[in-house]
């Protein structure tokens, strides 16, 4: 059974030193001890088939394929798909590229979209908060620019329609950004590279922090409107201040507190939680974490009985830890 394979449609060089197979389902279940309980876990079992019947073996003869009509087909450079992604974020990266491959879908005669974020929401299978992370980092790392469009003759608060413009040309990493990928991409990226040089004479630009370039643009604004400020006491101001404050971190910072929201939750009821943790945030600058509150009642509490259960969470997460600050919502 796994003597074929000399056969044209190769697969692999010495062939004769593998064979191929597929794990199936076989019906056949076991009990196993996991965290120290029996549980019933599915065995499948491999099934074994031929180098050239794997070769063979053409998905496309099951469907109708869709034409590729102009418009029906979304090119992304290799480079892009294999480098950016490990570049924009560590554990979600992959989910970041795939939002700017979504938006470039959308953009195949044009540079920008109005697509809703209620249908990225739907197509990333993600939250309007982490869509709004994702898209954060699009944008501070030059992939996209975002405006809002609204009537000449609205209220400057009400709702307004998206206009993402989404660049065509992907850049190469800049050196910055290659120091950060794990010596196992560094070795691919350096592969890619000298393949395309055998064509082209590639330098790396230096780091350059798009945010610079959004910076420039902020002075060609022809109009500035500031929202009337809240009274500080008031439960609508504070729950501003909380979403500007969640805007202005980053998506790492966003990410780790919520890890040590979730440490300290599995040790309160639920109403205890709720009551002194669910509008918190924690951000870290060189291990000195600050942690915001809404009100003093709130943060006098929370430094009074909860301070040291904040600092094991920390350090049970092994995050960066030389003090604690705790303090109110920063004013705007």
């Amino acid at each position: 059974m796994f003597d074929d394979f000399n056969s044209s449609s190769s697969l692999l060089t010495d062939s004769h030193l593998y064979r191929f197979y597929r794990l199936v389902p076989s019906g056949e279940k076991e009990t196993r001890i996991r965290n120290g309980k029996p549980v019933e876990v599915s065995l499948n079992q491999k099934e074994y088939y031929s180098e050239k019947d794997v070769a063979d073996f053409d998905l496309e003869e099951y469907s109708k394929l869709l034409p590729d009509m102009n418009g029906n087909v979304t090119i992304i450079n290799n480079y892009f798909i294999r480098f950016w992604g490990p570049a924009f974020h560590k554990k979600n990266g992959g989910i970041i590229a795939y939002t700017f491959i979504i938006l470039r879908s959308y953009c195949w005669d044009k540079d920008y979209t109005w697509i809703s974020l209620s249908t990225l929401e739907e197509q990333l299978t993600v939250s309007r908060p982490t869509l709004k992370q994702y898209l954060d980092v699009l944008e501070q790392e030059g992939f996209i620019i975002r405006f809002w469009r609204e009537l000449k003759d609205s209220k400057k608060n009400e709702q307004s329609s998206i206009l993402i413009k989404v660049r065509r040309a992907i850049p190469y990493l800049t050196k910055t950004k290659l120091d950060k990928l794990s010596d196992n991409m560094k070795r691919e990226h350096d592969r890619f590279i000298r393949k395309v040089q055998k064509e082209s004479h590639l330098e790396f630009e230096q780091a350059y922090h798009y945010t610079t370039v959004l910076e420039e643009f902020r002075k060609k604004s022809i109009e500035v409107y500031k929202p009337e400020v809240k009274s500080p006491d008031s439960t609508e101001h504070k729950e501003k201040l909380y979403e500007q404050m969640l805007q202005e971190l980053n998506y790492e910072q966003i990410i780790n507190w919520r890890m040590i929201l979730q440490r300290i939750k599995a040790r309160f009821r639920e109403s205890v939680f709720e009551t002194w943790f669910k509008h918190t945030l924690g951000e870290e600058r060189n291990g000195n974490w600050t942690v915001y509150c809404k009100s003093n009642f709130e943060r006098d509490r929370i430094d009074s009985k909860y301070r040291n259960i904040i600092q094991e969470a920390i350090e049970e997460l092994a995050l960066p830890f030389e003090s604690l600050k705790i303090t109110l919502y920063k004013s705007h």
